[in-house]
């Protein structure tokens, strides 16, 4: 028991540091690749498969949208300037089932949206030469009252790790 001990005391520790207390989690649906929060508020940003029928639509395979919990969870679309410099998703078609994306507010972070026939789409990302797939993302935002533009300290990447498919959680610290 002694020996157990100290690891319970490390996991308990470790999942109270990366997780956040009070967050809603959107409800989950057949659709649901991830959703996104951030340490400003609870409202979430979240990102669907379009489907049509067993497939992706490839004209518009991502649906986004935010739930704004601050107005008591209504689901709205992301506004322009949300879509087109923050949380809107850019595609770029590789295969039928394979979809490169990146978020409107960087390039370099590539995620891939996939699509196995009898499984649901699932997007899966690789952060700290670690591959997951997706479930949320958390980001911390510095205090920032003076200036427009916000900056994260880091960002936490949750889901199942793409080989052993255990939970999992990458932090990455933004410089």
């Amino acid at each position: 028991m002694k020996t157990l001990l100290p690891f319970f005391f490390c996991f308990f520790s470790c999942i109270s540091v990366f997780s956040q207390e009070n967050y809603p989690i959107p409800e989950n649906t057949a659709t649901r690749l991830f959703y996104i929060q951030h340490s400003n508020n609870h409202n979430t940003y979240v990102y669907d498969a379009n489907m049509e029928g067993e497939s992706i639509n490839i004209k518009n395979p991502i649906d986004e949208y935010r739930i704004v919990y601050t107005e008591g969870g209504v689901k709205k679309p992301l506004s322009k300037v949300q879509k087109d410099f923050a949380y809107g998703m850019n595609t770029k078609i590789i295969a039928p089932n394979l979809i490169e994306m990146h978020l409107a507010a960087s390039s370099k972070l590539k995620f891939y949206l996939i699509h196995n026939p009898n499984q649901r789409p699932k997007v899966y990302v690789t952060i700290n030469n670690r591959k997951l797939y997706l479930e949320n993302i958390f980001v911390e935002l510095e205090d920032s009252s003076t200036s427009i533009k916000t900056k994260a300290k880091y960002i936490l990447f949750s889901g199942k790790d793409f080989t052993s498919n255990e939970n999992a959680i990458e932090k990455l610290i933004v410089e």
